[in-house]
């Protein structure tokens, strides 16, 4: 028993030290220094975005919003944590006096690393369900005004269960491995876990360019359905409403998802390729190159929200013309009325 004591302590204080030595050099330094600057972006971006959406309140589809909020609530939640464990690491390198101190316990990883367990599933998942609901949507213009909130909420609900679930499974193994306590619990990932990570990253992916492709293709729809409108001698307001919020939508929607497609791909391909070296690296070294990864997330984050903003501007302006355009038209159509009563007397 003193011999397993003796051999954890030495695990222990090598990880520590090897830890400390990682975030004093002057890479970790400016990787911790960008990623504390995007973090902290992020969740500024997210108030200006509640602040704009509450001052301007544009008129959207019930399920559409809440899709886009449980994205900007994923957004939140990951970023604060992460956030979190960034700032931990700068107060700890001001006031620490021993290595043992940079080092967190099981709990406290699980507290700050685990929302990223959830991210991995629902962000995609997300974005897939925004697309089956763009299709809906096209598919059913004429009556999708009057649809309720019952699919969207359902789909949410299902992906956050699944991601919640998902990050509880590698939590529980992570307990369940007695490595991770004498590793010191830099991460969450055991060697069980790491292999279905790959696996679900890979599902992941395909699920994203299967995002990409679907948006590209129902933007062509509308764009066929407005065309033929167009030569159509009937009018629904109803309808045409709703081709012009699919039309706006997907003007957002689809080079968000090209590009998060695009992102998407590359990053899970590094990570893929990190994972293959795991054992190869320290500890430290590994969470440094997975630091430096994840960067490409933040930075695409910071960018939607920000189109985000913008979007919500430039909606809100052109329902403004539209509905100057439709007060016009009812005015010219009063004064005709009136003046159809003086020639009839």
């Amino acid at each position: 028993m003193t011999s397993i004591n003796s051999t954890t302590q030495i695990n222990l204080t090598w990880l520590a030290i090897d830890l400390e030595q990682s975030l004093l050099s002057p890479a970790y330094v400016i990787v911790l220094r960008t990623e504390i600057v995007l973090l902290f972006t992020i969740l500024l971006l997210i108030c200006e975005l509640i602040r704009q959406f509450l001052k301007r309140r544009i008129a959207i589809h019930i399920n559409l919003l809440l899709l886009f909020v449980s994205i900007v609530v994923l957004y939140f939640i990951h970023s604060a944590t992460q956030f979190a464990t960034v700032l931990r690491y700068f107060v700890l390198l001001l006031y620490y006096k021993d290595p043992h101190e940079l080092l967190a316990p099981l709990w406290l990883v699980s507290l700050l690393v685990g929302s990223f367990y959830i991210q991995v599933i629902c962000y995609p998942s997300l974005h897939f369900c925004v697309m089956l609901e763009r299709l809906r949507a096209t598919l059913f213009l004429n009556k999708y005004e009057n649809e309720g909130r019952k699919l969207a909420i359902f789909m949410i609900t299902i992906t956050w269960a699944t991601s919640i679930g998902f990050m509880a499974f590698i939590i529980l193994q992570a307990y369940a491995d007695p490595s991770m306590e004498i590793l010191g619990a830099l991460y969450l990932t055991t060697k069980s876990t790491s292999e279905i990570l790959i696996y679900v990253n890979i599902l992941t992916t395909i699920m994203v360019i299967m995002t990409a492709f679907s948006d590209w293709r129902i933007t062509i729809m509308n764009r066929r359905i407005q065309e033929l409108r167009a030569r159509a001698t009937d009018y629904s307001l109803s309808i045409s409403f709703q081709l012009n919020e699919n039309l706006l939508s997907m003007r957002l929607i689809l080079p968000m998802d090209i590009a998060y497609a695009t992102i998407y791909l590359l990053y899970n391909a590094l990570v893929v390729l990190l994972r293959s070296y795991r054992y190869e690296l320290t500890a430290a070294t590994y969470v440094f190159y997975y630091n430096v990864l994840n960067m490409l997330l933040y930075l695409y984050a910071a960018v939607t929200l920000i189109v985000y903003i913008r979007f919500i501007k430039f909606i809100k302006n052109n329902q403004q013309r539209t509905n100057e355009k439709t007060i016009k038209l009812v005015d010219q159509a009063t004064i005709h009325f009136k003046e159809l009563q003086k020639q009839w007397g």
